[in-house]
């Protein structure tokens, strides 16, 4: 009969880490302290067969000396498993393209918790977020979204109100251009505020880079020369909106 047990047990997800040659060093040397290096496998899986070494630095031998195919410097998984003999300490990260997991787990709850809160200082200093607080700004954007989207439906009905109103029952009345067009220019501006969204965020997506350093500095200086052209149209395409949307203004009230 198996003797009752008991351990503590911490799983996190991050998302949007971006992990380069440097990060990954340090992260798999922090990860597994307390537990001895003969009982740590750093793994990658690439088509059907699993790569596995003791640090990072052996694995990327291993592949690149293997007859892997493809470009050895394209990596989209990578693995740490990590435990003691006496099930006092056990870690377990799981890395790919979008997201890291951390498993920290044994009967050792000081280590259990203290390795936890520092991998997640760590994964949050190289750009990670905890997924539940991107789920939260999912839906902030979801939001914005279904705004948008209504925003062309409420102009088509202050037109067709418009248009079905009896002149006889009809009060003076801004002409019509002046309802409709403050819901065309927000339209507008919402999506141009939508793309410059899109390329900010491809510019802070998250990396796994195991053979290679990452680019540091503010996600402007990470940008693409392409993305960079891109947000200075989108910057003049609103401030031309802004000007037309005013000039507007003024000729309806005359």
């Amino acid at each position: 009969m198996v003797a009752p047990t008991q351990h503590d047990e911490v799983r996190k997800v991050y998302v949007t880490c971006r992990l380069g040659k440097s990060e990954l060093n340090r992260l798999f040397d922090l990860a597994p302290e307390g537990i001895p290096a003969a009982s740590v496998s750093i793994s990658t899986q690439r088509d059907s067969t699993r790569y596995s070494a003791g640090t990072l630095a052996e694995l990327v031998d291993h592949v690149r000396n293997s007859n892997a195919s493809g470009n050895l410097n394209a990596w989209d998984n990578l693995t740490l498993d990590a435990a003691d003999n006496s099930g006092d300490r056990r870690i377990g990260i799981s890395i790919d393209t979008e997201r890291v997991e951390v498993q920290v787990s044994g009967r050792d709850a000081t280590w259990v918790h203290g390795q936890a809160a520092r991998l997640e200082l760590f994964l949050k200093g190289a750009g990670g977020r905890l997924k539940r607080e991107q789920e939260t700004q999912k839906r902030a954007k979801e939001l914005l979204r279904a705004t948008l989207l209504s925003l062309p439906a409420t102009a088509a009905v202050i037109s067709a109100t418009e248009i079905a109103t009896p002149d006889d029952i009809k009060q003076p009345q801004v002409p019509l251009q002046a309802n409709v067009a403050p819901y065309v220019a927000m339209a507008i501006m919402l999506s141009l505020y939508w793309l410059g969204w899109k390329i900010i965020k491809r510019a802070n997506r998250a990396l796994l880079m195991p053979t290679v350093e990452v680019p540091h500095g503010s996600w402007w200086s990470r940008a693409s020369s392409a993305d960079k052209i891109a947000l200075g149209s989108l910057g003049i395409a609103t401030l031309s909106l802004v000007v037309a949307a005013a000039t507007l203004g003024k000729d309806l009230m005359k």
